[in-house]
Order: C-alpha cells, then structure tokens, then sequence
C-alpha cells in the first residue's frame, strides 16, 4: 500500500516521492512545487503560456529563427536547450498559428463575397422593378431577356451535368480497376465503396464551393508536413553523407528548417492582407517587405546548410541545389499521392 510523503517539521520534500527539495523542482522525479488549487483563470492563463511559451524564450526563439540560419540548431547540439523553444513545438506552433490566420482571412473573404453577391442582386431586382413600372414595353423586354437568360443557363446547366456525369464515369472507371494484392477479396470491395462515395463527395464540394474544399485540405498540411521532414531529413543526410554528422542532426536542421518557411510564408500573408488592402504609403511598403522575405527564405536556406556543416560556398551552393531538386521532386510526388489519399478517403 503507498503511503503519502510527509514532510518533517522545517525540511521540504517532494510530494511525489518523498524526496527532499532543493528548490522549485523535485531533483529526484522532477516535479515542480506548484498549488494547483487556484482560480481558473490563472490556471488557463498558464496552459496557454505553456503550450505557445509566451516568454522570452519564445521571442528569443523566434529571433533567432528569423535571423540566424542554423544557430538554434548548432545551439541544440552544443547543450543549449532549455534557453530556446524545442524544434517540433515551435513547428507545431507556427503551422497552427499559420492555417489559422489563414482559415480566418478565407472565411472573412466568403463573408464579404457573400454580402457583396446579394447587394448586387439586390441592386439587380431593384433595376428590375423601376423598369417594370415604366411601361409596357421595357416589360415584355424584361421578360424575353429572362427567358433567354433562363434557357441560356439551362442549356449550361445541362452542359454541366454532362461534364460531371462524364468525370463520376472516369472515377468510378477508376476505382473498379483498384485491387490491392494484400487485401482479400471482400475487403477490396468494401475499399472500392468507399473510395467511390468519398470522392462523389468531394467532387460535389469542390463544384459548389472550391473555397471550402481548400480549406478542408489545409487542415492535414502539417500532418502532411510532419510526413515529409524525416524524408527531406534523409535526401540532406545522403548528400552530406561525408560530413560525419547523425541522421538526428539533419532531422533537427530540416526541422528548423521548415519552421523558418512558414514562419516567412505567415509574415508574408499578413504583408499581402495589408498590400491589398490599398492603404495610402503603408500598404507599398508591406509589399516590398513580402518581395524581401522571400529573397531572404533563398538565402537563408543556403546560410543554414554553410553554417552547420561549415563547407566552402560553391561546394554549399552545388549541395543546395541539389537537394532543393530533390527536394522539389520528392515534394511533387508526396503532395500527389498525399492528396490522392485524402480525395478517395477523407
């Protein structure tokens, strides 16, 4: 039966296991003296603290990811961690943060199309009425351009459906041709019907609302993503496969890395937002700052690799070259079938 630590009268000991207490943290398990009887609102305050690390080792992190191409890595293997962020948090964090800002600004343009689509057919019905009522001749025009407008759209509509039976024949073509030899008869079966229901599914979606369906797929980029760093992690360890580091090195820098891109691509988002939001003298200058990220990412990606593995510049520009061919290539096939998985299943 386990008995609940005591402490003795003036000495401090660990609640956990009873051993005794140097500081704030238990040197034996490792739990910190910490009251969890407290009001909510500090106790969500810290959760939020916790898992975004809004200190100065947040700032400090991201500082130093913008501004110094493999320091936080080299930082990493020389010992100095607690100081910085950890490498898959700070993924983490940033691709949460990024598809959210963009998830907003995507739903915030639908809320606008909306409401700009039904002051126009508004405006449209309003036109329409003062025509009616002038006389008798602007309604029989009315009238024949309805009709007209009506038969128009009907022969598209049946143009349309044409063009979407046709692509559900191709699909389903597809899909009755798909038997994966390590599945059994009845489990292709069941594969094929769901394949071919999920995608009639996603064909409907992407035909009624392409937004909404882009937005479905932006949901699995940093699944996708997270998918894709140990491989682009080991195309850097075979073209650096002389350099003696470990496979885990290449994993923290392509890590870093791809932190660093869409950290750049969440910063240039918002310079767009306010670019084409045409405010006077502001609204240039975000845009030459988007121009400059992205020349900035190009040099920083080569600055990372010529400061961690410390080669000369044209061997490091040969080797950035061709792992970004590599990488572009790998990138290329990963997103097709990726997306291919994602049509047919999800």
């Amino acid at each position: 039966m386990d008995e609940t630590p005591t402490i003795s009268e003036g000495t401090a000991c660990c609640l956990n296991c009873g051993h005794s207490l140097p500081g704030n943290y238990c040197g034996n398990c490792g739990q910190e003296v910490k009251d969890l009887r407290r009001p909510f609102f500090k106790l969500s305050r810290e959760a939020v603290q916790s898992l975004f690390e809004l200190d100065g080792r947040a700032y400090r992190t991201l500082w130093y990811l913008l501004t110094k191409p493999a320091f936080l890595c080299t930082e990493y293997f020389n010992g100095r961690r607690t100081r910085y962020s950890p490498p898959l948090r700070l993924f983490l964090v940033i691709s949460v943060s990024f598809f959210l800002l963009v998830n907003l600004y995507t739903s915030v343009q639908s809320i606008e199309s909306a409401l700009s689509e039904s002051e126009t057919e508004g405006e449209e019905i309003a036109e329409a009425d003062v025509a009616a009522s002038a006389d008798d001749e602007p309604i029989i025009r009315v009238v024949n351009d309805l009709n007209e407008d009506t038969l128009s759209n009907f022969g598209d509509e049946d143009v349309d459906e044409n063009d979407e039976g046709t692509d559900l024949e191709e699909l389903s073509t597809f899909v009755d041709g798909i038997n994966l030899p390590f599945f059994d008869t009845q489990t292709n079966i069941n594969l094929r019907r769901v394949m071919r229901t999920q995608a009639e599914e996603n064909i409907s979606v992407l035909l009624e609302n392409p937004s909404e369906f882009l937005r479905g797929y932006l949901e699995y980029i940093t699944f996708f993503m997270l998918l894709m760093i140990p491989l682009m992690a080991f195309i850097q360890k075979v073209i650096y496969i002389r350099s003696g580091h470990y496979y885990v090195e290449h994993l923290v820098l392509t890590l870093h890395n791809h932190s660093f891109i869409i950290l750049i691509v969440f910063m240039n988002t918002i310079a767009d937002m306010i670019k084409t939001s045409e405010i006077p003298l502001i609204s240039p200058v975000f845009g030459y700052l988007a121009t400059a990220g992205y020349i900035w990412l190009w040099i920083y990606l080569y600055m990372s690799l010529k400061n961690y593995f410390q080669q000369g510049y044209g061997i490091t520009l040969l080797k950035f070259a061709t792992t970004t061919v590599l990488y572009g290539i790998t990138l290329t096939i990963g997103i097709f079938i990726f997306s291919g998985i994602l049509f047919f299943l999800f």
